[in-house]
């Protein structure tokens, strides 16, 4: 199993109308092509957010970086077609 990072092209709000950075983490099994996770991630992220989104795709380390300046993020839990994981963070941006 693989895990994936992707950043979205652009902020999202959050609950209380914060612009925010969307972090997305996918726990992607062997032998899954990136382009099919990356797109089924876009479908199921437009439909829990209401906006269609390009993901971008980014490095752990970038992604860890992210994370790691706001401890104060929104963290959610979806999942893509036949069960794979996916876990988003919508960070604040200040």
């Amino acid at each position: 199993m693989g895990i994936l990072y992707f950043l979205a092209e652009g902020p999202v709000r959050n609950d209380q109308q914060q612009e925010c950075c969307l972090v997305v983490e996918v726990h992607a099994p062997d032998g899954v092509g990136d382009r099919w996770v990356q797109q089924a991630a876009e479908d199921i992220i437009e439909d829990a957010f209401g906006k269609r989104l390009t993901l971008w795709s980014a490095s752990k380390e970038e992604a860890s970086q992210s994370l790691q300046a706001e401890p104060g993020a929104t963290h959610g839990y979806l999942e893509l077609r036949n069960a794979v994981p996916l876990f988003w963070h919508l960070l604040p941006i200040v």
